[in-house]
């Protein structure tokens, strides 16, 4: 039987709303500058309407405003008047239109899909609890205890009392009217919603869980329902590639305020494997073909990724790769519609960094796109640095020279320098062209054969070097398992060549 919830009303949310900015104006937490991903990971657990839907109604309502550039919150004058004790008469009635659809007696009040009631069985009147692993098994315990070190709020010992009853509703979300996926912590934050960690207690096996709200507030001038449709498409274009390299969609709901994707659980991601050091070079060449595979086979199903940048090039527990996010860029596209006015706005189109001259300027997205976008990850994974104009090429780095040849890193320049020409008819037409490119470029012990997809069974990469040590430490071509101890393995039929 379901645990009954206290009924949501604009008392609560009033409460709330006071406890959240006196969080935020809080120095002690956040010091000079409150960052919006920092705030959201302190306070979502104890609220009853996520952290971002607040912020819109508070950025609306002038209480605070959010610099999306710089990806920060301040609490405007309204606002610290509010948390200081002052009434403000308009915001109960502003707080009762605004979640009208989640407050007691209407009829979607408890069709958020992160306030979900746990099924809890009979027999077993604790079976509902979060298993000690996850981070939202005791979400009170955390951060109302740190906030309670500053000196006995009353505020925020009134929470606790709002919010006791529901705990084990807030870690759990109802998706496709299963409660099944119970809440972890956040796992990071982009421009178009929030990755939270999750477990699937159906199938015991960890999962992530994509929040996609956050666009609707970055991209006004797209209408809300071609959002949802946008993401939509996006997500089943995904979901309907089955390839080792790219990553999984498990579950999907579009019938909430905001959608929720489900997919399997990866790692680490390239831009935290960058961050730690220069991958050895044999690695760098293995990670090489596999995106080069799982790009080949979405170009020939005709998607395109169309944002790739390291974020989004995801690792399992064997260090193989597996890329995510197909189609998303192409989510905060300005509509072509000749009746809107609106600016070209790059919220969620991947990093201009990575993005071809094409698609920066002219918003194309093609094939030939994500041949330039891997080139460039090409170039940072080899020397730790993105390329320039005046940038040298990967040959002028001594451990490339030493782990492929002198002969061998000449041919790598030319590899690198066709991806990433300005000119598409100079770059490369295809990524199979690429693929073709890698094979003639390096040696086939380090590469194998065309058509086969090679597979870690361990991860490759050493652990974080100890403090004191320099990347210059560790050898060139040094990995913890040689390509001999891989496992190698015939790629599907419409792989081989």
């Amino acid at each position: 039987m379901a645990r009954a919830l206290k009924p949501l009303t604009t008392e609560i949310l009033h409460d709330e709303v006071r406890f959240l900015i006196k969080t935020l104006l809080r120095d002690d937490l956040f010091g000079d500058e409150v960052g919006v991903t920092e705030a959201e990971k302190l306070l979502e657990s104890s609220l009853s309407i996520g952290f971002v839907d607040y912020c819109a109604f508070l950025k609306r309502t002038a209480y605070i405003d959010i610099d999306r550039a710089r990806n920060t919150i301040t609490v405007l004058p309204r606002g610290r008047n509010f948390a200081e004790g002052n009434p403000d008469p308009s915001l109960a009635q502003g707080l009762a239109s605004h979640f009208a659809g989640r407050l007691a007696g209407t009829s979607s009040s408890s069709s958020s899909p992160l306030s979900a009631v746990p099924l809890t069985p009979s027999s077993s009147p604790s079976s509902s609890s979060s298993p000690p692993s996850m981070a939202a098994a005791a979400p009170l315990g955390g951060t109302l205890g740190a906030f309670g070190a500053g000196g006995g709020d009353s505020v925020l010992k009134g929470r606790r009392s709002v919010v006791d009853d529901r705990v084990k509703a807030q870690s759990t979300m109802a998706l496709l009217e299963r409660e099944r996926y119970l809440r972890g912590e956040v796992l990071g934050q982009g421009s178009l919603g929030v990755v939270l960690a999750a477990r699937d207690t159906t199938l015991e096996r960890d999962v992530v869980v994509k929040d996609v709200r956050h666009v609707y507030e970055l991209v006004t001038y797209v209408p809300r329902e071609e959002i949802t449709a946008r993401v939509k498409q996006a997500v089943m274009a995904q979901a309907r590639l089955d390839h080792p390299h790219i990553l999984r969609v498990l579950d999907v709901h579009f019938q909430h305020d905001a959608p929720i994707i489900v997919l399997d659980r990866a790692l680490e991601s390239l831009a935290a494997r960058v961050e730690r050091g220069l991958m050895p070079v044999d690695v760098v060449v293995r990670v090489l073909i596999q995106i080069g595979y799982a790009l080949s086979h979405a170009h020939r199903h005709g998607i395109v990724h169309g944002g790739l940048k390291p974020e989004n090039v995801l690792f399992d527990g064997s260090g193989n790769v597996k890329l995510a996010d197909f189609g998303i860029a192409r989510v905060a596209e300005r509509s072509t519609d000749p009746s809107t006015s609106a600016s070209p706005v790059y919220v969620g189109r991947g990093h201009p960094s990575y993005m071809a001259p094409e698609q920066l300027h002219k918003g194309k997205v093609h094939p030939q796109a994500d041949i330039y976008a891997l080139g460039i990850l090409l170039y940072e994974m080899l020397t730790g640095n993105l390329p320039g104009r005046r940038s040298p090429m990967p040959s002028s780095s001594e451990r490339v020279v030493r782990a492929l040849g002198q002969g061998r890193v000449e041919a790598l320049d030319d590899l690198f320098d066709r991806m990433t020409r300005d000119p598409l008819h100079e770059r490369f037409g295809s990524i199979d062209d690429v693929l073709e490119a890698v094979y003639s470029t390096f040696a086939v012990e380090l590469v194998g054969q065309r058509g086969a997809l090679l597979l870690w069974e361990a991860d490759p990469l050493p652990p974080p070097a100890p403090a004191g040590s320099s990347v210059d430490d560790v050898p060139a071509s040094a990995s913890v398992n040689p390509v001999e101890s891989t496992v190698v393995t015939k790629a599907p039929v419409e792989l081989q060549r």
